[in-house]
């Protein structure tokens, strides 16, 4: 670890404050998951649909969410500037949130964040990681399911049925 994730926050926000973003401790309504001296930067999105959050661990990492993914990021220059392309590629609808779930239940059974035009591969190889267990690959099937692709511009969600 090269800094404190908290200690970037006011750059953060700057990088962010187009975007309206709120700080959220372990007080605030939902957000009691959060350690005591950890914060997360919330970003709301604007047409009512999922928002990203950003959780800065103190003497930890980064870790974004966004609908079904979520990815972690050492407090190191590499990282935090991985951190903030995937954020912007978010914010840009350049990539989006994947994910695969399994039969009329929808069982989540992984996720990952894929560029926009790589949507149109075949689900087996977008969700690779899901399917090389064969125990998933198995119920997938067998039960169906569908492949989830949320974007920060919710008009281009896209749900594929298997």
């Amino acid at each position: 670890m090269d800094f404190n994730p908290i200690d970037k926050i006011p750059e953060l926000m700057e990088k962010l404050r187009a975007y309206n973003p709120i700080i959220r401790t372990k007080t605030d309504k939902g957000y009691d998951w959060l350690a005591e001296d950890s914060f997360c930067i919330e970003i709301p999105n604007p047409q009512a649909g999922k928002n990203i959050t950003i959780e800065c661990e103190n003497e930890g990492e980064f870790t974004v969410c966004f609908a079904y993914f979520h990815s972690h990021h050492f407090a190191d220059d590499y990282g935090y500037t991985e951190m903030c392309d995937d954020l912007l590629n978010l914010l840009n609808n350049k990539t989006c949130s994947a994910a695969i779930f399994c039969g009329s239940g929808n069982e989540w059974k992984g996720s990952t964040m894929i560029e926009k035009d790589k949507i149109s591969l075949p689900i087996e190889e977008i969700f690779s990681f899901v399917y090389e267990h064969d125990k998933f690959a198995e119920q997938l099937r067998t039960n169906g399911g569908e492949a989830r692709f949320d974007f920060w511009d919710g008009s281009l969600n896209k749900i594929i049925k298997l």
